[in-house]
């Protein structure tokens, strides 16, 4: 098949497809019931935001309505095919450049949207603008420095000496091993895109050592990196699955290590027969990777001085990280008794309150329940009825759906709550939620509630903290060591440092430009509604026993192919799962339903990933090699996972933790 003839074939699939689309729209499913704003917020929202403190054990009721009546929504799916099929007719068919390729799909999918929508062309054109500039905000200067310190640490002998000081250690047959472990270990408290930038130089000069085996250590980093990202707190995702699911921290955090060990192991495994089978070359990221000579040892930087790139910013990363769990856990907006004015007219007013008021809102909470509603309403009569009535009303300001502008309409609202507001609802930590509607409650009633005090010794030096521990911050200052580094080792003058800065960022650029594209992509196949449509219809189906892990394990893959995040996939696999299971337990430990999501979020990474393309441009590799090795090795990740985990459900089922 000639290449002429695929795209012609991709763009008439596209077009036909959207134009079906358009008719579909007419159809039984209305074009405004597809908008992601309409009505309520999307359930994916609520199912992330549905959740109670993962700290005291508690498990919340999500009601995800089940809107699955046997007519499945179509229009998502054919713009998922839609998107599927142009990205990968232009990248592998047409061997168009990745960024081009990616920029065209998300526009092909994202004027389908808008076909179904309503939306004009360049309203369309905007929401990709949009999302491109978001994707690349969020990873522009981390990869820019990450290419500044990959550069400057090869060039100095800096990640030579970190090498040869391992393989010292290890041997050379198991510096794999090393890197997959130090993988392993760096991801809990990192993003798995930040440990992956700064092992990248060590693998490179592994491989200037060994001159072999350069796909097999970077898939160990993969390896390592990618399974603790979505098993093991307290990165964002295995920590919103387990507040979501009521499951305590410290257990998610002692389950997600023992499935991610024999994971890791298998992906090592796997890594070693990928590697003989399509054994890769180091190619070069720039024009500028030889120019300098190789040093000798004796003229190597010395180890803590090639380590301090890549410790300092994990110490200070997970320094924050640390205080941050600290203050959350404080949870300085739970409502006392003490902070209640009036008790009295507190339960009149939720009594009498009308469906469109902040009372109102706050009992139609996603968080109770009938009964809990209605003793909200009644004055409580002694000091133990009092405690359990605020302890209610701190449940029910978990609520996903509080803030509606005609309920609030008129309330002055507080800077903390305008800010909480404007922030990223779907991956907000239950903290801020209830933080959020708890100022938004106490703007409405100052006369009843008290105004929460937030700050304390934990949060201020988590806040502190903030600035040191942000990730761009870090690492620049890690860029900065890296070039004074590289400036002293090899006598350079300030001219010339410039000069290898400025080659590693322009590689560094085209990075940025593709991931961020890529994340433009993911973003608008999100924006066509296919995590509602996947929602729906699982919503209907019953399970439990193993059954029941393999269906959340289920529901993240499939989401996770669909849209391409894993923490999109596990936050809304997680509250699907919540309100599937409702009151009945299973006969094990929910922690290890919430394993069975994490594991299922890495099934299916392809080009809508991030992570896909982080893997491949820093790695120096093709889309085709990275298809045949990084997609392989995530499935294998996933599915090595889900069978640890439902082995340990069976051995170990830890039911006095229910």
């Amino acid at each position: 098949m000639r290449p002429p003839f695929i795209c012609v074939l991709c763009l008439v699939l596209a077009f036909g497809c959207l134009g079906s689309a358009e008719l579909i729209g007419q159809g039984p499913v209305a074009p405004a019931a597809l908008t992601p704003g309409a009505g309520q917020a999307a359930v994916a929202v609520d199912a992330a935001d549905a959740v109670s403190e993962a700290e005291d054990g508690e498990v919340a009721d999500v009601e995800i309505p089940n809107s699955y009546d046997g007519v499945l929504d179509i229009i998502p799916i054919i713009l998922l095919v839609v998107g599927i099929v142009s990205v990968l007719g232009m990248i592998i068919g047409l061997k168009l450049n990745a960024f081009l390729a990616l920029i065209i799909s998300a526009l092909i999918v994202s004027l389908g949207v808008g076909l179904v929508e309503g939306q004009d062309a360049g309203t369309r054109m905007n929401a990709v603008v949009n999302a491109f500039g978001s994707s690349a905000g969020g990873i522009g200067i981390v990869i820019a420095m990450a290419a500044i310190i990959g550069k400057c640490m090869l060039d100095s002998g800096a990640a030579d000496r970190v090498v040869r000081s391992a393989v010292s250690l290890t041997g050379e047959k198991k510096a794999s091993f090393g890197l997959m472990v130090s993988g392993f270990i760096l991801a809990i408290p990192v993003f798995f895109d930040t440990v992956f930038y700064l092992l990248v130089p060590l693998a490179r000069s592994l491989y200037r050592r060994t001159n072999q085996n350069y796909l097999r250590y970077m898939m160990a980093i993969a390896t390592g990196g990618a399974i603790t990202h979505t098993l093991v707190p307290p990165t964002p995702g295995p920590l919103l699955v387990s507040a979501i699911l009521g499951v305590d921290i410290g257990m998610m955090m002692l389950v997600g290590v023992m499935v991610a060990i024999p994971a890791a192991i298998a992906g090592l495994l796997f890594s070693i027969l990928i590697d003989k089978k399509m054994p890769i070359v180091m190619r070069s990221l720039g024009a500028g990777d030889n120019k300098h000579k190789a040093l000798l040892e004796h003229e190597l930087p010395s180890l803590w001085v090639s380590l301090l790139p890549v410790a300092l910013p994990v110490l200070l990363i997970g320094a924050g990280t640390l205080a941050t769990t600290l203050a959350d856990r404080e949870d300085r907006a739970r409502l006392t008794v003490a902070e209640v004015k009036n008790f009295a007219e507190l339960a009149q007013t939720m009594a009498s309150a009308k469906p469109v008021s902040p009372a109102g809102r706050l009992l139609a909470s996603n968080q109770l329940s009938d009964a809990e509603r209605n003793q909200l309403t009644v004055v409580p009569a002694d000091d133990a009825s009092k405690k359990e009535y605020v302890e209610l009303f701190s449940q029910a300001l978990l609520s996903t759906d509080l803030h509606d502008e005609k309920a609030f309409l008129g309330v002055p609202l507080s800077k903390v709550a305008k800010s909480k507001l404007d922030a990223d609802q779907l991956r907000m930590k239950p903290v801020d939620r209830r933080r959020m509607n708890r100022a938004l409650i106490e703007d409405a009633y100052p006369k009843l509630i008290q105004q929460h005090v937030w700050q304390s010794p934990a949060r201020d030096l988590a806040d502190r903290m903030a600035l040191w521990s942000n990730a761009n911050f870090a690492l620049l200052l890690a860029a900065i060591c890296a070039m004074l580094t590289l400036k002293i080792t090899r006598s350079l003058s300030w001219r010339g440092l410039s000069g290898d800065v400025e080659e590693s960022l322009m590689s560094g650029g085209v990075i940025i430009l593709i991931t961020a594209a890529g994340g433009a992509f993911g973003g608008m196949l999100q924006e066509t509604n296919i995590s509602e449509t996947i929602r729906d219809y699982f919503s209907g189906t019953g399970a439990a026993g193993v059954s029941l892990l393999v269906l959340g394990w289920s529901i993240a893959a499939v989401l996770k192919v669909a849209q391409g995040s894993s923490t999109v996939a596990m936050i809304i696999g997680a509250g699907m799962m919540s309100a599937i299971i409702g009151d009945i337990k299973p006969e094990y430990n929910l922690v290890y339903v919430a394993t069975a999501v994490g594991a299922g979020s890495l099934m299916g990474s392809w080009m809508n990933d991030s992570g896909f393309w982080v893997f491949t441009k820093m790695g120096g590799l093709t889309e085709g090699e990275s298809l045949r090795s990084w997609t392989p090795l995530l499935a294998v990740l996933s599915i090595v996972g889900l069978l640890a985990t439902i082995l340990f459900s069976q051995v170990l089922p830890m039911r006095a933790g229910l």
